[in-house]
């Protein structure tokens, strides 16, 4: 990592100038867990998003998007356990009433409030209990607590995922900090995770957009836990500029080329805390795919083979069956020469030149057994690679998600 980026070792939002957050249970959920969280920018930020590929999309997405056509925003309101998808025209009233009242709470205007929801498709959200909790959380907003909204937005996470940066240049410093959910419904375009990233950073617009784009492409949309994208996948980025640093407007100037690197950093590690969260996972693979004629081959080959099921359940039952890795890249529609790809699973080459290699399958399922394992594929063809992380296939996910309403 470039020597101007250091990681921030206790992260949360407070960490960049001028955000606040914070979380409460409102009462969707039935524990006493948080279930609704907020965070409010002392300025409005730009703002930028990029929403899931499904056309099916929940409520808030689509008042989102109507409120970012000017790419600017102020507070973010997200409530965990109920999606608000597949709600009709109700569901699109709900997410704009909570729009209406928070801004009233807050003191602003009701387009820069970014809605969001995650949880259970088909319900209808209880506007009256998020509209109190948006209420009791204006009065709270800048009470000190232990990352609140990450919590509250969790749903079958085992866990708050948070990370942070900071990054000095020419005396001024300013951070980067992103929060997600996500663990079960992982896919790219982009999964059944939310995940929004704050900075003070002073920063064009466009370049914002596009190291936010192409930032997204290298880590939220190379994750897959089980090939589903859902309603409500939403990544976004917010920037108010409060740090103060002389404005980054370059593309090819160091200063921007920092800050992608800084930005990179932050979503790659969300999306590969977001796999390690998987559920039922038992295994974190990392699927590099070398010497392809193209990105989009060697995209299209990580894909194919971290979203077979056969090549997943492999990995749970430490089974070094090869075979299905070989046959998954043979059906990703990718351009290579058959009889040139090479793959190995650690530091053990088990195919080559179009056959299996010599090795010893007892060192193979030795490697199997660990927690996190790479699987390295050339194809011998090209100059272009791309990684991709998945996890294996339990009997725990099954079980998860066979009760997950019950």
């Amino acid at each position: 990592m470039n020597s101007n980026i250091s990681i921030i070792n206790k992260p949360s939002i407070e960490n960049v100038k001028g955000y606040y957050s914070n979380g409460i249970n409102c009462g969707i959920k039935k524990s006493e867990k948080l279930d609704l969280g907020v965070v409010f920018s002392t300025i409005p930020a730009k703002t930028f998003a990029m929403y899931t590929n499904n056309k099916i999309q929940g409520a808030p997405l689509k008042v989102c998007q109507k409120h970012l056509r000017d790419n600017k925003a102020q507070l973010l309101v997200v409530n965990s356990i109920i999606a608000n998808a597949c709600t009709g025209e109700q569901g699109i009233k709900n997410s704009k009433e909570i729009c209406n009242k928070a801004a009233l709470s807050f003191g602003l205007k009701q387009n820069d409030i970014i809605p969001m929801s995650t949880g259970v498709i088909g319900e209808h959200v209880p506007t009256n209990k998020i509209i109190k909790g948006i209420a009791d959380l204006k009065n709270k907003i800048k009470e000190k607590n232990l990352n609140n909204f990450s919590n509250a937005i969790m749903t079958t996470d085992t866990y708050p995922k948070i990370i942070g940066v900071k990054i000095k240049l020419d005396g001024v410093e300013y951070k980067i900090v992103g929060t997600a959910k996500g663990s079960g419904m992982i896919h790219p375009n982009m999964a059944t995770m939310l995940s929004f990233i704050f900075t003070d950073v002073n920063i064009k617009k466009k370049l914002l957009k596009k190291a936010f784009n192409d930032s997204i492409q290298k880590s939220f949309n190379s994750v897959t836990v089980d090939g589903d994208t859902s309603t409500n996948d939403t990544a976004i980025i917010f920037a108010n500029g409060l740090a103060k640093n002389e404005s980054i407007k370059k593309r090819k100037s160091m200063n921007y080329k920092i800050f992608c690197e800084a930005l990179d950093f932050i979503t790659t590690e969300l999306a590969k805390q977001i796999i390690k969260d998987g559920e039922g996972a038992t295994k974190f693979i990392e699927i590099n795919v070398k010497e392809a004629p193209t990105f989009k081959d060697a995209k299209l080959v990580g894909m194919s083979v971290a979203n077979s099921n056969l090549v997943k359940t492999a990995f749970f039952g430490n089974d070094d069956n090869w075979g299905r890795i070989i046959c998954a890249i043979g059906y990703s529609n990718a351009n290579f020469n058959p009889d040139k790809i090479t793959l190995s699973i650690g530091d053990i080459e088990l195919y080559s030149n179009g056959k299996k290699t010599s090795f010893f399958e007892k060192d193979v399922k030795n490697i199997l057994q660990n927690r996190e394992i790479k699987v390295n594929i050339g194809l011998n063809c090209g100059n272009k690679s791309w990684t991709v992380w998945t996890t294996d296939l339990s009997y725990d996910y099954v079980k998860i998600n066979a009760n997950y309403r019950t």
